[in-house]
């Protein structure tokens, strides 16, 4: 909100402005502060510890970091050897699989079944018969 410029005007003003409240004072005062007498430091401002602190914990701290790195990549590094020693027994394993596999076919074939039999004595029979049983009570 602005106010209006003063005008200056050689008219006499018919009232006189009303005259400011006196100032009433508290009935009590408060006591003033006694003075600080805190020595001046020489580096001013609020100092919080020493700069050769602050630099030997900055540089441990460097440190821990270092280390913990170079021992997180050693353990990568031993992880890396043992899945690939972990890979390469499974490969192995694997192959070994399928050569038993093979050898359960071999073993399992009809033919070799058959030689076998021969060999202790079995033979094929000259007539195969099949009988067929009457359907007996309860059965369909």
């Amino acid at each position: 909100m602005s106010v209006p410029a003063r005008t200056t005007s050689s008219a006499p003003v018919a009232s006189p402005a009303p005259a400011p409240a006196p100032r009433v004072r508290p009935s009590r005062t408060t006591a003033a502060r006694p003075p600080r007498h805190t020595p001046p430091h020489p580096h001013g401002g609020a100092r919080r510890g020493s700069p050769v602190a602050f630099w030997i914990l900055v540089a441990v701290l460097a440190a821990v970091l270092i280390i913990g790195i170079a021992s997180l990549s050693a353990l990568f590094v031993q992880s890396s050897f043992s899945v690939d020693g972990l890979q390469t027994s499974l490969g192995a394993l694997q192959q070994q699989n399928t050569d038993l596999r093979e050898q359960v076919a071999q073993a399992s074939s009809p033919q070799r079944v058959m030689d076998w039999a021969r060999a202790r004595g079995m033979r094929m029979p000259d007539q195969v018969v099949t009988l067929r049983l009457p359907a007996g009570p309860g059965g369909g």
